[in-house]
């Protein structure tokens, strides 16, 4: 089917199948051009940036001195791991149905797990 520059109209609904063979149509026109010959070389570019050291690097250097302290001392930072809680995962959870009215033993497995849980937390 031959280029169709009507296609699609104004305002028409849209048919995918007239746009498309006018694009196949386009494409066979323009592959249809014969490639032209070889251009002239160009000018050498700028040889630019060579990325690396400016030349041969020397040897190490000597330690500079001890730089400050950072914001947190060694012992700043113990004293504050030593106020947080230690790992509970050892703690299973409790699988308990509490019944209406739950009975004493009911309440002493919540006591006994809840104690569970804050020896667990005490370093």
């Amino acid at each position: 089917m031959p280029f169709d520059p009507m296609q699609p109209a104004d305002n028409s609904p849209f048919a995918s199948a007239p746009v498309r063979n006018s694009l196949n149509a386009l494409k066979t026109l323009i592959d249809a051009v014969p490639a032209g010959p070889q251009g002239e070389k160009g000018d050498k570019g700028d040889p630019g940036d060579p990325g690396g050291p400016p030349g041969p690097e020397g040897p190490q250097g000597d330690p500079g001195p001890q730089g400050d302290p950072g914001e947190v001392s060694a012992q700043q930072l113990s004293d504050a791991i030593d106020g947080t809680p230690s790992n509970v995962n050892g703690v299973d959870t409790l699988n308990l149905v509490v019944g209406d009215p739950p009975t004493a033993g009911e309440v002493q497995q919540v006591i006994d797990k809840l104690n569970e849980l804050i020896s667990a937390l005490h370093r």
